[in-house]
């Protein structure tokens, strides 16, 4: 059995969404998935999304996750880093 993918939610996308599902959100990916399919699963509107993180490191909107990848979402409200700004949206 593959391990399951965390998501976890933040600021106003775990109080808009959190209360759909159980937190972090568990998914099993029976294969790698593009992060706009995850976001469309969890009926998460790509322009509410500021940043992604997968293991710890921000990721580009079009990456592909992993089963067993830990998934950030960050919402439009959070500020961006510097290092950070090729990666927003």
């Amino acid at each position: 059995m593959e391990p399951l993918t965390q998501i976890h939610l933040f600021g106003s996308l775990q109080k808009s969404f959190g209360v759909l599902y159980d937190l972090p959100v568990q998914l099993a990916l029976e294969a790698p998935t593009p992060l706009p399919e995850i976001l469309k699963r969890l009926k998460i509107p790509p322009e509410m999304v500021q940043l992604v993180i997968v293991n710890h490191r921000a990721v580009a909107r079009d990456s592909t996750i992993n089963s067993g990848d830990r998934v950030s979402v960050f919402p439009k409200e959070f500020p961006i880093f510097p290092d950070w700004k090729d990666l927003r949206s």
